[in-house]
């Protein structure tokens, strides 16, 4: 890690918490909060996609910008297995934040105890996904995950998921002991597609929001 970027973003991590205490945010408990939006294809820079083919697959996973100012996330799941006999079932496509850079006062993390819900702004087809959450104080492989309740196919819809019906997988297994969400960091936050279905998909997002206040 270069010096300099550590020492810079140290500089603006510092500044956003002056003007945070100068301006009294401090002493407001925030309604929402926007966790993750894209706007432009620069937004992009921000998000990481991954598949299957990663690791021998045959997916393909991918993510553009619609002409509208949104995300497309889209690719063709394969389920033909890796050469590697050690896989015995493949089909598998990702998307999500970039996980946040150090600096001397921490990380740019979301507590998501301050929130009830988490909503998104999206448009899908009549496939299957999650909505998948990274905390800082889980183990790496670890992830709360809730499936995406998708409604009208192939339309807009505001999605809002209580943070407390998300459950925590390791390796899209489910743990059997399930710690609660409150008073953790969350790092990250995305998409993912594995429901075993050959062809291809698509889903689109505008913006992801935390959300403690009912609708």
């Amino acid at each position: 890690m270069s010096m300099r970027k550590y020492l810079e973003r140290s500089a603006v991590a510092l500044k956003q918490g002056v003007e945070s205490a100068y301006s009294g945010d401090f002493m407001n408990r925030q309604l929402d909060y926007t966790v993750a939006k894209v706007n432009c294809r620069a937004d992009l820079q921000n998000w990481v996609r991954g598949s299957d083919r990663d690791v021998g697959g045959f997916s393909d996973a991918y993510l553009d910008t619609t002409r509208h100012g949104h995300a497309k996330f889209h690719g063709y799941i394969s389920q033909k297995l890796p050469e590697d006999p050690r896989f015995t079932r493949s089909g598998y496509a990702m998307v999500r934040s970039c996980q946040p850079q150090s600096h001397m006062f921490g990380g740019k993390y979301w507590d998501s105890s301050l929130f009830r819900y988490l909503m998104l702004r999206v448009r899908a087809d009549n496939r299957k996904y999650f909505v998948n959450l990274k905390s800082s104080t889980v183990v790496q492989t670890d992830i709360y995950q809730h499936l995406l309740p998708i409604r009208t196919p192939g339309r807009w819809e505001t999605v809002v998921i209580p943070f407390n019906e998300f459950t925590l997988t390791s390796n899209s297994v489910i743990i059997a002991s399930q710690p609660g969400m409150s008073e953790t960091e969350m790092e990250t936050v995305g998409f993912s597609i594995s429901d075993r279905q050959e062809g291809p998909f698509c889903l689109e997002f505008a913006w992801i929001k935390a959300l403690d206040k009912d609708l």
